[in-house]
């Protein structure tokens, strides 16, 4: 039995409990009386599920709702002589002074040390748990054990879970993303068992979510979840913290797993991603305090931010910050992975108090101004307060002295001097003379209909599998199904062998889609041009398509880079260059349709007219994509809350070819190219599945037989535009080392409405204790090429920073497209095309080296390569 506050203030709790042998009633009596029961609620359907070979009992979820403040109530569940009898006590009526207890407990599992924090936190007082993840640990048992381990756990924290409410987050050992069982949903069994108010704040996940209790407004953010711009965690955010209001409740907490600052050497830096993205907003909303887990230890930071860290200018050490949060972290509950005792020595400037031993934290709220925290060790059996201080609350100390706070100045920056070996870079001065970026008219022959009744439309391929040996081909009929297969053979208008598909429809808001069909032709033979057919009778149409050479260390093969197209005239020009490069298949760094820019009914048709639009290249040459922020459409008005809805309907991916858990990350092997497709809008921290698939596929990365190593996203992890600047820098922090160390030759990303590319640099020596940020010249390292000017509707990005930085080796704004051709295992040529006033224009240009084979070759030869970074220099 466990129960969590049900609404937004506090007048509601939502009871869980599980039967083990039947369902049994599924009510909840209660009152304010000790066994004299006047109300009645009716739970929720109730559940089980199944995970692996274990078999759930059965889930309980009941709403008591409507209750009065600060009152006792008497609740019971069960029948007969099994039922069982708890209580629980409401908070204090929303109120700036009111005065209230909170434990925080993280990371706790089920050990005796588990036990010996819980009976020390049952002797604090406090009146509600925040918990901030990491429950039951069952995924460090073996498979069969792991949903009895979950049960184990509820009955071990019942004694107090029951009587109190939990207010959960998840941490990675929620993730339980376990490909190697066919478990591959992750927080699955937490979500069965663990319910949260989420829908009362404006949340579209049970993961985030924000509650008020009594004078405290507190945030639960999921670390696991996407979080970066344009996702769904990242705009509730936005908007709940724009919904605080400090007058009514003026303290201000954000619960999280993985901490933002820590200086233990376990899970150092993890949470990187996440800083770089919120904690201008923490600074910017005056939030008291940020609590995390993950770090099995105790760590207290003074009040400290980084949010002038420039990836341009060198400044990455924290600095003291009067209107930052004090970070928390508490991941000292108890479990059985024992403590994180080692430390980094010396100890930063930016952490105050930092100790290895198991706790739990409480947190009093005396009034609007003032509360005590204290930390409490569980030293031998007895509770310890160890750390403990005044805490002073943001937005009203700032009130009292007049809304102007101090701030400490930086004493002191380091001058870093180096990158002295790359030459300085380019900014074009070109400017484009462009056809306006509104989209073409819908009664344009751009978007024109196919002839014939229900003719198949928005034809488009893929490859179908991990080799090149499959093409997935996608239409749509829009009157009816109509025949659902593909003739294909080897001779035109002759069709020796047929492919049969699937097809399905989808609504979006009033938008019902046409009929979606998708066909796999698989076992074709490589470096042959095949000739197909779809529909019926007159409606009938043809097309092509080439397969890739076989996989060969040598083989030749031009691709084509196009990126966030649209459909204006502006990109029409790109596409029409783009058929005359040569190119053999496309990488689309995501921005397809921008039908989000419309509303409502409109957004479908729009899919519709792009999908003809762009049927004159996508039918004939394997597309080969992913996601951009365009395709999110996360639209709460119009109750359409589950991302990349509409895309994934009409674009599938070989996904599973790679063991990917989803279509929205992959790899494909084509001709001598190992090219890796990631979502920047889909979790990539550590522990999630993209994280783990993404190190799983490096692994299997051949050089020997595919020599090119390349990634496709949609956001720049360099770029030096002020639109979207320094947007990459949260999958930066994830992945760059990877991409030095696996020595991928070019990562191809778009959003940024121009065009740039970097000299080989890297930015992995940087560390928030060492204060060392600016990127270095990184033999290693991957070029990085933003070709986001596929000519959309948002038009150009013309405003560079300025000076252009050293890492940055030519930029333009100016419509385009990409192509690179492979040549052999060592060289490729590589050009980007501006779109001139309606000529294919080659304007930057140069050879590209291949990582591996190039250190091979100097290493057979006795030459000294250059693998890490050269020293700076800072004199």
């Amino acid at each position: 039995v466990h129960i969590t506050q049900g609404d937004y203030d506090g007048k509601a709790v939502i009871v869980m409990w599980v039967t083990p042998s039947e369902p049994g009633p599924n009510h909840v009596k209660y009152g304010t009386s000790k066994n004299k029961y006047a109300f009645t609620a009716q739970g929720s359907a109730v559940k089980n599920y199944t995970f692996y070979n274990y078999k759930s009992g059965f889930l309980h979820s009941c709403l008591v709702k409507d209750l009065e403040y600060a009152t006792k109530y008497y609740y019971q569940i069960g029948e007969g002589d099994s039922a069982r009898s708890f209580w629980f006590k409401t908070p204090p009526k929303i109120d700036p002074n009111a005065y209230y207890k909170f434990g925080i407990i993280g990371d706790l599992g089920q050990t005796f040390n588990s036990l010996s924090t819980l009976e020390h936190y049952i002797e604090s007082g406090a009146e509600t748990v925040l918990f901030v993840g990491d429950l039951s640990y069952s995924d460090e048992h073996e498979f069969d054990e792991m949903g009895g381990r979950w049960d184990s756990y509820a009955r071990f924290v019942e004694r107090n879970a029951a009587y109190q409410p939990w207010l959960w987050i998840v941490g990675n050992h929620e993730v339980e993303y376990l490909p190697e069982i066919n478990e591959v949903e992750p927080f699955r069994q937490f979500l069965n068992r663990y319910t949260t108010p989420y829908t009362t704040s404006g949340s579209s996940s049970p993961l985030w979510y924000a509650v008020r209790r009594a004078s405290a407004h507190v945030i639960f953010l999921s670390s696991y979840s996407p979080y970066v711009k344009y996702t769904p965690q990242y705009e509730w955010l936005l908007a709940e913290l724009k919904k605080v209001d400090r007058k009514k409740t003026p303290w201000l907490f954000v619960l999280m797993h993985s901490p933002m600052y820590n200086s233990n050497s376990a899970h150092y830096m993890e949470a990187e991603s996440m800083r770089v993205v919120f904690e201008s907003w923490f600074v910017e909303y005056k939030v008291d305090l940020v609590f995390a887990g993950h770090v099995h230890a105790y760590e207290r930071s003074h009040r400290i931010s980084n949010i002038r860290y420039n990836i341009s200018n060198g400044l990455s050490y924290p600095i003291p910050d009067e209107s930052a949060p004090m970070y928390i972290t508490i991941g000292d509950g108890g479990n059985l992975e024992g403590l994180a005792s080692s430390y980094n020595d010396p100890q930063p400037d930016y952490s105050a108090f930092r100790e290895a031993s198991y706790g739990h934290s409480t947190l009093e709220i005396m009034n609007k101004t003032h509360a005590f925290y204290h930390w409490n060790r569980n030293d031998d059996g007895k509770k310890v307060k160890t750390d403990s201080l005044v805490l002073h609350n943001q937005y009203w100390l700032e009130k009292k002295m007049g809304s102007i706070v101090p701030r400490f100045l930086l004493i002191g920056f380091i001058l870093l001097n180096f990158l002295d070996n790359i030459h300085a870079g380019v900014t074009s001065s070109f400017v484009r003379s462009e056809w306006p970026s509104d989209d073409i008219p819908l009664d344009d022959e751009a978007f024109a209909l196919p002839n014939g009744y229900n003719a198949p439309e928005q034809v488009h391929i893929t490859q179908g599998d991990y080799d090149g040996k499959a093409v997935i081909v996608v239409w749509v009929t829009p009157d009816e199904p109509g025949s659902n297969e593909v003739r294909y053979g080897k001779e035109e208008k002759k069709y020796d062998f047929t492919a049969q598909g699937t097809v399905k429809t989808y609504t979006f808001y009033n938008y019902t889609s046409g009929y979606i069909h998708e066909c796999l032709i698989s076992d074709l033979e490589y470096a042959t041009t095949y000739f197909y057919e779809l529909g019926e009778g007159e409606s009938a149409r043809s097309f092509w398509f080439q397969t890739p050479p076989k996989i060969n260390l040598n083989a030749p093969y031009k691709f084509g880079i196009i990126g966030d197209l649209g459909q204006t005239y502006n990109s029409l020009s790109t596409l029409e260059h783009y058929i005359e490069s040569g190119a053999q298949a496309v990488l689309h760094v995501g921005d397809l349709s921008y039908a989000d820019k419309y509303e409502y009914d409109d957004m479908g048709v729009r899919w519709d007219t792009y999908g003809r639009f762009a049927e004159r290249i996508q039918a004939y040459h394997p597309w080969i994509s992913t996601v951009g922020n365009h395709e999110i459409e996360y639209m709460p008005y119009m109750d359409e809350v589950v991302p990349f809805k509409q895309y994934i309907y009409r674009y599938p991916t070989p996904y599973a070819a790679s063991e990917s858990s989803s279509p929205l990350w992959y790899a494909v092997r084509r001709a001598s190219a190992h090219i890796i497709v990631l979502s920047s809008y889909s979790p990539f921290v550590k522990y999630t599945p993209q994280y783990k698939w993404l190190r799983a596929e490096f692994k299997k990365v051949n050089r020997w037989q595919t020599p090119w190593l390349i990634v496709v996203m949609h956001v720049p992890i360099y770029n030096s535009n002020s639109a979207h600047y320094m947007e990459g820098e949260s999958m930066r922090a994830a992945f760059e080392s990877w991409f030095v160390n696996y020595k991928v030759d070019v990562v191809f990303a778009g959003h940024v409405h121009a065009y740039e590319r970097s000299y080989r640099i890297s930015n992995i020596q940087y560390n928030i204790t060492g204060g060392v940020s600016y990127p270095v010249p990184d033999e290693s390292a991957p070029i990085y090429i933003t070709v986001g000017d596929g000519g959309n509707q948002e038009g150009l990005a013309s405003s560079f920073n300025d000076p252009q930085p050293d890492y940055s080796a030519f930029r333009e704004a100016s419509y385009g497209h990409s192509t690179l051709e492979i040549m052999n295992k060592t060289h490729a040529f590589y050009h980007w095309n501006r779109n001139d006033d309606g000529k294919r224009i080659a304007t930057d240009s140069f050879v590209l080296r291949n990582q591996y084979w190039k250190k091979r070759k100097l290493n057979k030869n006795n030459l000294h390569t250059i693998t890490s970074a050269p020293e700076l220099n800072t004199d």
